[in-house]
């Protein structure tokens, strides 16, 4: 049966090993590696949560301690990106905190293209869900995806997931827009290819890496929730700057963006807008 309906390992199903010890000193250690390069503030209530992502790594490599894995990353660049892949990648799904994308149809003019911007895009759940949408509703726009991480981007260029992940995708858009998996790819589905040529990937830091361009749509979601005070007003002052006049930038439901300056206003639960061309159109009344 075919819709018109890699293979990832998420990193919360990995189970943790009870003898993988990390002292406190290691943990700050770690936990401070994480906060250099990805801004993502690691608490200490944190610490199973990073024995558990690392514990996949350490038997990959038949690592047996803390103390080698954290030498062999301090030297060893490849694998401390696979160490902030492990760390930094999050479990998401299709049509997650659907209402911003209903806010786009409803605000945004067809009759224009439309430059979008997925931020934190993962395994590209969130771009493949805006794209479907605004597709079937004949929108004329480009979407850029970007991560931090290199595996995630990969599974999202390859298009392909489990079919529980689309549990809350319409049947009319699934049928539309994706294939069902037959063979060793039986329970995934896989977006089709006039989906994934809207949509381009690449490798983006949001705290050392500046924005490819301006876009009228920023989606950043369930992202600042990692980020300290500080990390929050770098990455929004980042954000604010990559956005056209009267833009929109789009957070996760349950994030805002109180106790930092910005300049935007929030027009709806998770949806600022660029305050700038607000004001001139004030001052002009």
């Amino acid at each position: 049966m075919r819709y018109k309906e890699t293979d990832a390992v998420s990193h919360e199903n990995i189970p943790m090993t009870d003898n993988t010890h990390i002292t406190a000193a290691q943990f700050r250690e770690l936990a401070h590696m994480v906060y250099q390069e990805s801004g993502i503030y690691l608490p200490e209530s944190k610490l199973g949560l990073l024995k558990a992502r690392i514990a996949k790594r350490l038997r990959v490599l038949r690592i047996d301690t803390a103390s080698e894995y954290i030498s062999l990353i301090r030297g060893d660049a490849i694998e401390f990106g696979n160490f902030i892949d492990a760390v930094t990648t999050n479990h998401t799904f299709f049509f997650r905190e659907n209402s911003h994308c209903e806010f786009i149809l409803k605000h945004m003019d067809n009759s224009r293209h439309i430059d979008i911007w997925s931020a934190a895009c993962s395994s590209g759940e969130e771009p493949y869900t805006i794209a479907v949408q605004l597709m079937n509703r004949s929108f004329r726009f480009s979407i850029h995806a970007s991560d931090i991480s290199n595996s995630v981007l990969q599974i999202a260029r390859n298009g392909i997931y489990p079919i529980e992940r689309a549990q809350k995708v319409p049947p009319r858009i699934l049928q539309k827009y994706f294939q069902k998996g037959h063979n060793k790819y039986r329970g995934h589905i896989r977006v089709v290819d006039e989906v994934k040529k809207r949509v381009s990937f690449a490798k983006h830091n949001l705290i050392t890496d500046s924005p490819p361009q301006r876009f009228d749509i920023i989606f950043c979601r369930n992202v600042m929730i990692y980020f300290d005070r500080n990390t929050r007003q770098k990455v929004s002052n980042t954000l604010r700057n990559a956005m056209k006049s009267n833009g929109y930038l789009i957070v996760g439901m349950s994030e805002s963006l109180r106790g930092i300056e910005h300049g935007l206003r929030c027009v709806a639960p998770g949806v600022y807008q660029d305050g700038r061309a607000y004001m001139s159109r004030k001052r002009t009344l």
